[in-house]
């Protein structure tokens, strides 16, 4: 029962974490109205694949070593800059090009996630303390937490991205494609400065 307890959290951990806004459901978005929901699979999949690696990667550092928060927050001043980056980007966009020369490739969404100090933290302080109590219940059970994680994650941020896609065809109907790319764009901004901030502040009270 506590296996399947455990389970259970680590699928909803994964499934809100999945659906709550940021820079790569945003940027799901984006691919979402340039090629349609399948081109959009794209990015969620390369941000699971990247989220996988880095969240194993967290899981065997601290096995070994205590690392300092401060490092995380530090990382997010370079994950604002990829944000304005992309922001720039997704701004200059006119019209819809169908895949073409995508702006979001598996090295862009690597980088957006490696340098988000904040998915960092998430992964130490919400998704560690779970993954290690599952491995003291059963062997090997910081795998199978990031597995059920993911499966929450994925299951999740897909829903949100199908349900945004059945938009798409108002959106090009109506001409509103560039003052939605602008709106995206804005919100790459807005996380940009909301992870600038929140790291300032850490380092200030520190």
């Amino acid at each position: 029962m506590i296996i399947l307890a455990q389970i259970i959290s680590a699928f909803a951990v994964g499934f809100i974490g999945g659906a709550v806004p940021g820079p790569i459901l945003t940027s799901a978005m984006a691919e979402s109205l340039r090629g349609g929901f399948k081109k959009s699979l794209r990015v969620v999949f390369w941000a699971m694949l990247s989220e996988s690696a880095i969240a194993t990667f967290i899981l065997t550092i601290l096995s070994l070593f205590s690392v300092p928060q401060g490092i995380f927050y530090a990382i997010s001043f370079i994950g604002a800059l990829i944000l304005v980056w992309f922001a720039t980007r997704i701004w200059k966009t006119k019209t819809i090009d169908h895949g073409e020369g995508a702006v979001f490739t598996f090295k862009k969404v690597f980088l957006l996630m490696a340098f988000n100090g904040l998915f960092w933290l998430y992964w130490l302080t919400v998704c560690v303390p779970q993954a290690f109590s599952m491995r003291q219940s059963l062997a090997f059970g910081q795998i199978l937490f990031l597995v059920v994680f993911e499966a929450g994650w994925l299951v999740s941020t897909a829903a949100v991205i199908f349900v945004f896609s059945r938009f798409r065809p108002f959106l090009i109907k109506k001409n509103m494609i560039v003052p939605t790319f602008k709106v995206l764009a804005l919100l790459f901004v807005f996380f940009a400065i909301k992870i600038s901030l929140e790291s300032i502040s850490f380092f200030i009270e520190k």
